[in-house]
């Protein structure tokens, strides 16, 4: 057997110490999502909360509830059909990609959506709800657990950019105590150009777990909120907010039992920008 000089080998062992480290950083670097920061941050509010519990606990056990009303959630069905069959004009094509942000067990995807829907995404904090969502399970969609509280950003969870059609987020904006950094990550998912994100609510919540500046401002003034929010995120355009929550009437009248939830919805389209 010929022996390998001794020169080639430490020539060989060098190039192995200079060249590895040069190909691990070059694939971290390429394979890794970096979140998207907001360009800036609502300062007027106050983001304290009654119950400052981790909200893994206070989520530990499945809610298999609603959340609202039944008109609240037709409501938001329309607003759903509305936007959403837009962003598909082919009725045999089955293609719509969705995340529903801060989800449960039910995302209240009409069924004419649900059959444009290629996968539902579905992002909680509790597996057991995620698990049951029908649309998630008939469509092999993700199940992504994170407390956005403690970790405001889908990076880990969807890497990819330009991923989704549409982001959904229910009843859920008025507990993330850094929205604008959440919202400006999910613009990183959304396909730029066409991509939206819907955001509703309605004045039924767990109190003790909103932030105060939410508690504390009526049905108008979160609408506005919101929408401070998407502008503080950056990346988005053509803001709408929708429904007829906002109305005094329709606040007093649910306040006193007289009507039901009051429905408002924010939309808002993913800029063409990086």
């Amino acid at each position: 057997m010929t022996q390998v000089p001794p020169v080639f080998v430490l020539i060989v062992a060098l190039l192995q110490c200079c060249w590895c480290p040069i190909i691990t950083v070059l694939s971290l670097s390429t394979s890794s999502a970096v979140k998207r920061q907001p360009l800036g941050r609502v300062t007027s509010l106050d983001r304290t909360k009654l119950d400052t519990t981790p909200d893994t606990s206070f989520y530990r056990e499945p809610k298999l509830v609603t959340h609202t009303d039944a008109a609240f959630i037709d409501k938001l069905k329309g607003v759903y059909q509305d936007y959403l069959l837009r962003l598909n004009n082919d009725d045999d094509d089955s293609s719509l990609v969705i995340l529903d942000m801060m989800s449960s067990h039910i995302s209240h995807l009409p069924q004419v959506v649900v059959n444009r829907v290629q996968r539902l995404d579905v992002h909680g904090m509790n597996r057991q709800e995620l698990e049951q969502n029908t649309v998630r399970n008939a469509s092999s969609g993700n199940t992504y657990l994170r407390n956005l509280n403690d970790r405001s950003d889908f990076v880990g969870l969807c890497d990819e950019t330009a991923t989704y059609d549409a982001v959904l987020c229910c009843a859920g904006i008025q507990y993330l105590e850094e929205a604008e950094t959440v919202l400006a990550d999910v613009a990183r998912i959304l396909k730029p150009g066409t991509g939206i994100i819907i955001i509703s609510f309605t004045n039924r919540f767990f109190y003790q777990k909103a932030l105060q500046g939410w508690i504390n401002r009526g049905m108008q003034e979160r609408g506005r909120l919101v929408t401070d929010y998407l502008r503080a995120a950056g990346g988005y355009e053509d803001i709408q907010i929708l429904g007829d929550g906002t109305s005094i009437w329709n606040q007093l009248t649910s306040l006193s039992g007289i009507s039901g939830d009051p429905f408002v919805a924010v939309v808002a389209k993913r800029t063409n920008e990086p």
